[in-house]
């Protein structure tokens, strides 16, 4: 005779914009938010760990340089408008 598993309650407060566009992801995949935390659940298990390794991004001096650039020609408003994409190319390209 096979025996029934005991369920477990789980409560979790999270960002209701996080949980709205993950529900949304799994429900296209089929899968209630229930689910996902069950086979969650299992990946940690099989792997004995979190399934994936959680990371910082890292950038490069010149990336972080570029961001920064990039931030204060917006909020001076001195950043470069363009009327399509083209024109974006255009200048970056030097075409």
């Amino acid at each position: 005779m096979e025996t029934k598993a005991k369920k477990s309650l789980i409560q979790v407060r999270m960002d209701e914009t996080v949980k709205s566009q993950a529900v949304e992801i799994l429900n296209s995949l089929g899968m209630d938010t229930s689910t996902a935390i069950n086979v969650f659940f299992r990946q940690v298990i099989a792997e004995n760990g979190l399934p994936f390794q959680p990371k910082k991004a890292k950038f490069n001096t010149e990336t972080l340089t570029a961001v920064k650039e990039s931030d204060e020609e917006v909020k001076n408003g001195t950043s470069k408008r363009y009327a399509s994409v083209d024109d974006l190319f255009e200048d970056a390209l030097g075409s």
